[in-house]
């Protein structure tokens, strides 16, 4: 209880400190921060409740071999930071889809800020906002027992008294704690799972014994499904659904650290803590299931596993821990959403020139509003599989054109509108027909997912490339005035290649020593 209290009067504190303020400080740092602090608020960002739940739950379904389609990301974990966050820091936007009147130009482009402002701040937000309300609430549930619809009420309450305070003025404060209180409890919690196992070494003889797949960096030779599931991940995925422009909430801390080389640290910082988070959650995943009976819910052996080695006088504390991750990451994510439904939508079409405290409190409503309609959404979904399978595959095929925007000028708002849509509307239509070919997708070398995977990015593809060259140019003072944020051809192809290099290199990292720890 002890906990609780230090961790309220702290917030209370932080929201006392900055409780006069406008609209701005909410979306954004009017202040130069640290790189490092900024650094550590995107990593908190980054993490969150569901990662150690989502861990467990594939390598109790399929071994260490089936976090390849998590893995694959880390190719780009470096072109954000080499590439874009630079350019942010430029341009310095209150919101990411403000880039969008700026790179755009006419009608298609004031359409296109309008439809994502909508569809991403609520409709996108809605589903990851989602994402973190489950995954806290079954921490809730199995820590205090109760029902699960119980659990999502509550955790749904905390969203949304938090969101009353949620502004950008107090985030990076609140986030340097919170990540203080995450990194101890992560190490409580490796600590006494370890000592109840008997061990790691001793995890890893009993389930070579049982499982030995599971421990495997790559699938069995004889499981060409996940092998070509592999390719999938590697040749498709990585490239297809990333959004590695440093769009989203990750560009507020971009702009924070006030310069071009503050930027790129602040991309960076994140890459080394979690290489060694990644780790830690395999090991810790790896106790969890090593007596697991079989036909249960994988993804909530951790959270068990945890709470019964932790001593009981500690477990306040774990569960503070996690807490911490769900309450950052989904602070960091309403915000988000409330900045686009509020400064880009209410303000800029619907109520206009009012005051900045009117827009405040506009702001804060927005959240509260997400929160209740991510709590709704969160009680009809019962796997975090399931939803980021379904996230990935409605944005597949769109992540090409939010990366090449930047430098193929061909490239209008009605490229990216119909990217957006296409690849939501094609996934809707695959998941209509997908029962008549049940019986292909038992026999076939893929499954239902990776086949979806690439239909949809094929047909995206098509469609925007096509819609790009039948659709006129952006004016020429539009793309006069973009050419200036923009450095040389030779830097940009420069900064690809060594960003790509880098983001092979973590990759290979992680593989490397995930594969060293479980040999």
């Amino acid at each position: 209880m002890l906990f609780y209290i230090i961790y309220n009067l702290s917030i209370i504190l932080i929201w006392y400190l900055n409780r006069k303020q406008g609209y701005i400080n909410i979306f954004r740092s009017t202040k130069k921060t640290s790189w490092l602090i900024a650094g550590i608020s995107l990593f908190m960002l980054y993490s969150s409740a569901d990662s150690a739940q989502f861990y467990s739950g594939v390598i109790y379904k399929n071994g260490i071999s089936g976090l390849w389609i998590l893995w694959v990301s880390l190719i780009t974990t470096a072109i954000v930071p080499i590439v874009f966050a630079p350019l942010w820091a430029k341009l310095d936007f209150i919101t990411d889809n403000q880039f969008i009147l700026y790179r755009f130009s006419g009608k298609a482009a004031r359409i296109l800020h309008q439809f994502r402002a909508v569809y991403v701040g609520g409709i996108v937000v809605t589903f990851t906002l989602s994402f973190q309300t489950i995954a806290f609430s079954r921490i809730l549930q199995i820590f205090l027992g109760m029902s699960t619809n119980t659990s999502l009420v509550i955790t749904g309450g905390l969203l949304v008294l938090f969101a009353l305070k949620n502004s950008f003025a107090n985030k990076f404060k609140t986030d340097l704690l919170h990540s203080f209180i995450y990194i101890i409890s992560l190490i409580i919690s490796f600590l006494f799972l370890n000592e109840s196992v008997g061990g790691f070494e001793h995890v890893l003889d009993q389930i070579s014994q049982t499982h030995p797949e599971k421990l495997s960096i790559f699938p069995s030779i004889d499981n060409h499904q996940l092998w070509y599931a592999l390719f999938v991940y590697l040749g498709v995925q990585w490239w297809s659904i990333s959004l590695f422009d440093g769009g989203g909430p990750d560009m507020a801390r971009y702009t924070a650290a006030g310069t071009r080389w503050g930027a790129i640290k602040v991309g960076l910082t994140p890459i080394i803590f979690s290489i060694v988070v990644v780790l830690v959650l395999v090991m810790i995943s790896l106790m969890s299931i090593v007596n697991a009976k079989p036909n249960i819910n994988g993804e909530l052996l951790v959270i068990e596993a945890i709470f019964q080695s932790v001593p009981h006088y500690l477990n306040p504390l774990i569960l503070l821990g996690f807490f911490a991750l769900f309450i950052t990451s989904a602070e960091s994510i309403m915000n988000w959403g409330a900045s686009f439904l509020t400064v880009d939508f209410y303000k800029g079409y619907l109520v206009k020139n009012r005051s900045p405290k009117h827009y405040a409190r506009i702001s804060f409503l927005m959240m509260v509003l997400l929160s209740s309609l991510s709590l709704v959404s969160a009680i009809y979904i019962d796997s975090l599989e399931t939803l980021i399978k379904i996230t990935f595959s409605i944005s597949a095929g769109v992540a090409p054109v939010f990366a090449l925007r930047w430098f193929w000028l061909r490239i209008n708002a009605w490229s990216q509108l119909s990217a957006m849509l296409s690849s939501g509307v094609y996934t809707l239509i695959f998941y209509i027909f997908q029962g008549n070919f049940e019986d292909f997708f038992e026999h076939s070398v893929l499954q239902a997912y990776e086949w979806r995977m690439i239909i949809v990015t094929l047909l995206t593809t098509l469609t925007w490339v096509a819609v790009t060259l039948l659709t006129p140019k952006d004016d020429k003072q539009t793309l006069e005035r973009f050419k200036k944020v923009l450095p040389s051809r030779n830097e940009v192809l420069k900064s690809f290649a060594i960003a790509f290099l880098v983001g092979v290199l973590v990759l290979l990292v992680t593989v490397i020593s995930v594969y060293l720890i479980v040999q």
